[in-house]
Order: C-alpha cells, then sequence, then structure tokens
C-alpha cells in the first residue's frame, strides 16, 4: 500500500474554485461534497493554481469573528462574503502523480496537511486526501 503511486488513489476529477469565490460559497461547497479541501485557482486563470481552502481554514476564520466581543454575527457575515483568496497564506504543498503513497502520508503527517493536489510534471492531475489515504490502508 506504501509503496503505490499516488496517481492509484488519487481524485482525478477535483473540485476547483476561482479566487474570487466567496467564502460562504466554498464553505457550502465543501459541506455539499463533504470534502475537506478545495483547490483554489486564479480569478485571471484559471490554469493556476493558488492554493488549497480548508475546513480548518474555515474554522480558523469562524473562530476569529466569533472571538470579537460585539458583533460576531456581522463578523461572520462579512467573512463569509470575502474572496475565498483572501485567506490563502500557506505555501502550496504539491506531490507529483508518481511519488509514493509513503510520501503522501509523511508530507501530510509533518505538514498537518489534509488535502494536497497531484502534479504530472508542471499539470495538475488530481488531489489526494487523507480519506484517500485512510480508504486504501484500511479497505
Amino acid at each position: 500500500m506504501l509503496n503505490l503511486p499516488v496517481s492509484e488513489i488519487m481524485n482525478d476529477h477535483p473540485i476547483k474554485v476561482k479566487s474570487d469565490v466567496s467564502v460562504r460559497n466554498v464553505a457550502h461547497l465543501l459541506l455539499r461534497s463533504r470534502i475537506n479541501g478545495i483547490l483554489v485557482v486564479s480569478a485571471a486563470d484559471p490554469q493556476k493554481l493558488v492554493g488549497v481552502f480548508t475546513t480548518r481554514n474555515l474554522l480558523h476564520l469562524m473562530g476569529d469573528s466569533l472571538a470579537r466581543r460585539r458583533q460576531k454575527m456581522q463578523a461572520l457575515h462579512d467573512v463569509g462574503s470575502q474572496p475565498v483568496g483572501n485567506f490563502i497564506k500557506e505555501k502550496l504543498l504539491t506531490l507529483q502523480a508518481s511519488d509514493n503513497t509513503a510520501k503522501a502520508v509523511g508530507l501530510m503527517h509533518k505538514k498537518n496537511a489534509v488535502t494536497i493536489p497531484v502534479f504530472d510534471g508542471d499539470k495538475l492531475v488530481g488531489v489526494i486526501g487523507r480519506h484517500d489515504i485512510i480508504n486504501i490502508a484500511f479497505a
């Protein structure tokens, strides 16, 4: 299992959103699709991956909004209206399709990542998440 190439267990039809889509719409998409992370591409160039927005990012934004002493619901509404691209700050972690699953596990563990884009050279070919790895490990 750990020697399998990532390409054999990745999702080869990743869900992507443009960076100008609202946080609220991305949150609904994450919930509706039952995924922990979504790929964010440039609004100007949909072929350019700019980051990954995760449920962890969403919870962090919610926590910051609700930590305000007053107008918590307004702060939450304001965050939900902003473009998701405003909140892509982390360095983008990636894997190559030929990398083995052990490398994916190590990267997810070391960087606490839940969703990692997969490339074949410079071309985005898929995404791998914790659920994909856990599913194959205990199938």
